[in-house]
């Protein structure tokens, strides 16, 4: 793995975040080269579940609004794109709280690239303003100290 010499954590509270649409962990660094303290793991196995697993049956059907055919109405979001969504939310409202409590300053979000954009958008303005450093790769699957070496 390749060392990220263009960022380095900087030396006030940080909230470190690697996530993906299933799985997300969480720690927090107050100095550059400092230990890094575990905050919490939020999971949503719902959104590793296949695609069939959300439909109960096929999508409704409706008439055409001119002539005389009918067709498949579909769903404006998938099912593992709708939990996805959800988890977006309950990880930013964390972030939220967090950014507003004072419990750190900065945020470092790593995060699978469609999840990414999801937690963007969850996120409050001072959480965003917050953010210091993004990248869309998801390193849900590494430890801790895999992720440490990627900054330093």
């Amino acid at each position: 793995m390749a060392k990220r010499n263009a960022f380095l954590l900087p030396n006030a509270p940080t909230c470190i975040v690697a996530s993906a649409a299933t799985d997300a962990k969480l720690w927090r660094s107050d100095s550059r080269f400092g230990d890094w303290t575990p905050l919490t793991e939020l999971h949503r196995p719902a959104a590793a579940r296949p695609e069939s697993a959300f439909a109960s049956d096929r999508p409704g059907r409706a008439f055409d609004s001119f002539g005389s055919g009918r067709h498949a109405l579909s769903a404006p979001e998938s099912g593992r794109e709708h939990e996805a969504r959800r988890f977006a939310r309950e990880l930013g409202n964390y972030l939220n709280r967090a950014i507003a409590a004072d419990a750190f300053t900065h945020i470092v979000l790593i995060a699978a690239p469609a999840f990414l954009g999801y937690l963007r958008g969850a996120l409050s303005d001072a959480a965003r303003r917050a953010v210091i450093y993004e990248e869309a790769k998801d390193l849900t699957g590494l430890d801790t100290e895999d992720i440490r070496k990627y900054f330093i």
